[in-house]
């Protein structure tokens, strides 16, 4: 992998002015107009750092229920509603801070719950369908 980039970077600096270099680990590029600078580009051996992936919480809306009813997830964490009824279903928040609208069999819906505190929820159609989502720190 490291050839393929040292390569790259090679082919593109041919016939622009540029000086590919590389120092210990360090790739640089230096333009021939500037003598004595150089521009670090990439850094062999240290890995881009990649996004964390936010926890992710299923409940299922199935045979008239939220499957789990209550689920206990930290701050920031996605929460995805699956339909797999054929009847219609809401996520309606028991305050109006937030709705699916209507979700259809095989329909989802994802909601991110950034701060902490208990979120009651029900089904507009079927109000005795109910569930929460405790946010703790």
């Amino acid at each position: 992998m490291r050839m393929l980039v040292l390569s790259l970077v090679a082919a593109l600096a041919l016939g622009t002015g540029v000086a590919v270099a590389q120092a210990g680990s360090t790739l640089a590029v230096a333009q021939a107009a500037s003598p004595g600078s150089s521009v670090v580009i990439a850094q062999a051996g240290t890995p881009f750092p990649s996004p964390m992936p936010s926890p992710l919480s299923i409940i299922h809306i199935k045979n008239f229920a939220y499957v789990p009813d209550t689920v206990t997830i930290p701050p920031g964490a996605l929460v995805k509603f699956v339909e797999d009824d054929e009847t219609p279903h809401t996520v309606t928040a028991s305050d109006g801070s937030f709705d699916s609208g209507n979700l259809n069999q095989k329909q989802t819906w994802t909601h991110v719950f950034a701060k902490a505190g208990t979120y009651a929820y029900y089904c507009a159609y079927h109000t005795y369908m109910k569930g929460k989502v405790i946010v703790t720190p």
